[in-house]
């Protein structure tokens, strides 16, 4: 009897074991998914979310089946064309049946739909590998040009293509994902915006704003083509998309979220490719002053970013948004701003020590240990230039040009405290070699000038309702714009 049990239950085990492989076997390789999350190539991902957004109910990748592609086929289709009003087409698919005058006197919708459904009928679902360019996950079925893939090549010119082939190699699930993705791009000036990301949250928060654009150009019957907010410069158009992704609550704070963003025009008379990078820092960053109390404060910065304008006459943002802004250019190049948070004329700063100090452990990777002593060495400054009554030592401090200038300015300083009887040093030795001015590899990059802002924003910090009631900020700050002021950013 005992060993009639021990033989059922191997037995037992043995059929559930089978079982169990033979499920997991159906689901992972006979039921593999049509697209999954970030596929690695930007049009690609583009489309899948354009895909998942116009079906809403928060579809994934994963779910996506060729029902759902025949639904979204049928939907769009009548929408992405010149006929209503999509007058972008011709830089994003030129030659196609949408845009080429030979097809002028047919029913094009119907050519389209038909070119989709082609590419349907041949989808086959996810492998572990394969030859298709979009994807790699599947072997390529189909060959194509500029005309479908914008900035792939041109048609039979053989030298436009890897190993002088006829074409580019892509299967055609991921083409009809290409063809879809003019539904999250960003027009601006004749060219386009393509996000793409590591975090998938990014790609479809951005692409929740573009799809629900053009479904109400659909409802309004004003269809005008790829989502246009007005920006016609590229560089302020990426921090549009950043902040507006950002007004969504799933996007965590705790996430290394980077962005590349590719402005390019697929127009055969020039097709164009510039690349934008945002890092993760940089992006975290903007995550954190925009959805917290540094708003305002970082709001302040931008404005200044934009130089000189005359605030009391800009009725919307439409007046300034396509003016080059220095602090946009600077966050995407890798230059500080910090000047930006220095206001000098009117001997303030611009946000507060806790934003400044985001921003620089943040993007510019500053340790706390440094920003602590600065801090430090700033407020006793403070004090004493309170106590001695003049604004001669800040000026002196503003006006260095020198790393020279500025050491001579805080041996003045060490003098003054001394005639005031103060004990404490201002620092230490090994806080002016440490923290202070740090050793770099090249004398002429050591970080004074960084050093010396990081004070004067301290300075101002403490001391600017002091300095306005002694008379030491000569004009009233109501009659002057904030970008009238000249921020140092050498």
């Amino acid at each position: 009897m005992k060993y009639n049990c021990i033989v059922y239950y191997i037995l037992t085990s043995v059929i559930l074991y089978v079982i169990i492989n033979y499920i997991l076997y159906y689901w992972v390789v006979l039921e593999m998914p049509i697209y999954e999350k970030l596929m690695g190539n930007p049009f690609v991902d583009a489309g899948v979310s354009g895909i998942c957004e116009w079906l809403g109910r928060n579809v994934q990748p994963e779910q996506i089946t060729k029902d759902d592609l025949e639904q979204v086929v049928n939907d769009v289709a009548p929408i992405i064309q010149t006929k209503v009003g999509w007058g972008n087409l011709h830089s994003i698919f030129p030659n196609s049946v949408l845009t080429n005058p030979a097809f002028s006197k047919r029913d094009r919708v119907e050519l389209l739909k038909v070119e989709f459904k082609e590419y349907l009928n041949t989808i086959c679902d996810l492998n572990e590998a394969g030859n298709c360019i979009g994807c790699g996950r599947r072997e390529a079925n189909i060959w194509l040009s500029k005309t479908n893939v914008p900035l792939t090549g041109s048609g039979t010119l053989r030298n436009f293509f890897p190993a002088f082939a006829d074409g580019a190699e892509y299967c055609t699930a991921c083409t009809l994902a290409i063809q879809l993705s003019p539904l999250v791009f960003l027009a601006t000036a004749g060219k386009f915006l393509t996000l793409h990301s590591n975090s998938w949250k990014a790609l479809r928060s951005w692409g929740r704003l573009c799809v629900t654009d053009i479904r109400n150009q659909q409802l309004q019957q004003d269809i005008t083509g790829c989502f246009n907010p007005g920006y016609k410069n590229p560089r302020n158009g990426i921090f549009y998309m950043t902040r507006e992704m950002l007004r969504y609550q799933e996007m965590r704070t705790d996430e290394d979220i980077s962005m590349q963003v590719y402005c390019w025009t697929n127009y055969n008379q020039g097709p164009e490719l510039e690349v934008f990078n945002m890092p993760a820092s940089v992006f975290k960053f903007l995550r954190n002053v925009y959805q917290s109390q540094f708003n305002n404060a970082w709001q302040e910065i931008i404005r200044t970013g934009y130089g000189k304008i005359n605030w009391d006459k800009v009725e919307s943002e439409d007046d300034y948004k396509n003016r080059t802004n220095r602090v946009y250019e600077n966050l995407l190049q890798d230059i500080s701003i910090l000047g930006f948070f220095l206001n000098r004329r009117h001997r303030k700063p611009r946000g507060n020590w806790e934003l400044l100090s985001l921003y620089l452990m943040e993007v510019r990777t500053m340790e706390q240990t440094r920003l602590d002593k600065i801090k430090q060495v700033g407020d006793l400054i403070a004090d004493c230039i309170q106590e001695s009554g003049s604004n001669r030592r800040l000026t002196r401090l503003e006006g260095a040009k020198s790393y020279e200038a500025c050491r001579t300015v805080l041996l003045y300083i060490i003098r003054e405290r001394i005639k005031q009887g103060t004990q404490d040093p201002l620092f230490s030795l090994d806080d002016y070699v440490e923290y202070l001015f740090p050793e770099s590899e090249d004398f002429s990059a050591t970080p004074w000038r960084e050093t010396r802002d990081l004070l004067l924003f301290r300075v101002y910090e403490r001391l600017h309702t002091w300095l306005q009631d002694h008379g030491f900020v000569d004009f009233d700050e109501d009659e002057t714009s904030i970008s009238d002021d000249e921020s140092d950013t050498e």
